[in-house]
């Protein structure tokens, strides 16, 4: 495995301690609970299945990441037409949707991305009479869609990919993807707990951190388990 998927490895091994540790306080938010219940399951999938082989970056995984530097580089068109249009036509909602920077956009989640991208498409299509003379004809929109269209198809959902690993056609590399896409469904609820129970949330957010520059595991459990 390489050094950044071993810091995720790490983080999710403190994390599934902290859970088990925690359940009956995040039980709190029936959503979080919903979440948290499946990181132990994909959790051992890919305990199970790192002794047998090394993490590796695959072709799915490489295909992936030039799909959403393609489509980062291709919304920045599509959002200046649509941010002027909504200045012209005092449409806030519109402006709200448009106004993201670069970097906003690059810390996106996949999924997060993938479903900010076709929203904003859908603006495009709302708005398709207005974008013309800003060069964004239907061929062209098509032409941009069309990136969209091929990240998103990237993006899968945990459900999916732990079905598939179910088969034992997947590589550890997926499965360390979907535990990681599980770890970021579970971090949405969790923010409740900033107002609910603020010790659980720092709690939570120092497993979050392990691994990565400046964290503290503070735990053995911070050293991932190596592969056999």
């Amino acid at each position: 495995m390489d050094a950044h998927e071993d810091k995720q490895y790490a983080m999710t091994t403190v994390l599934v301690q902290f859970i088990a540790d925690n359940t009956a306080a995040i039980g709190a938010s029936e959503m979080a609970a919903t979440e948290a219940a499946d990181i132990a399951p994909a959790y051992q999938l890919l305990t199970a299945a790192v002794g047998a082989a090394p993490l590796s970056t695959t072709a799915t995984t490489q295909q992936a990441g030039t799909a959403r530097t393609e489509l980062l580089a291709t919304l920045p068109a599509l959002l200046g037409p649509l941010r002027a249009i909504a200045t012209k036509t005092r449409d806030t909602a519109l402006l709200s949707r448009a106004t993201l920077g670069s970097a906003q956009l690059r810390k996106m989640k996949p999924e997060e991305l993938r479903d900010v991208a076709a929203a904003l498409f859908a603006d495009a299509d709302g708005h398709a009479k207005a974008l013309a003379p800003y060069a964004l004809t239907k061929p062209v929109l098509d032409q941009l869609r069309a990136r969209q269209t091929a990240f998103a198809a990237t993006v899968r959902t945990t459900s999916v990919l732990i079905d598939q690993r179910s088969q034992g056609n997947q590589s550890t590399s997926d499965l360390l993807r979907a535990l990681m896409q599980q770890v970021y469904e579970l971090d949405k609820p969790m923010e409740v707990f900033r107002v609910l129970n603020p010790t659980l949330h720092s709690a939570y957010k120092r497993a979050r951190r392990v691994g990565s520059t400046g964290g503290k595991g503070g735990s053995d459990l911070a050293k991932s388990p190596k592969a056999v």
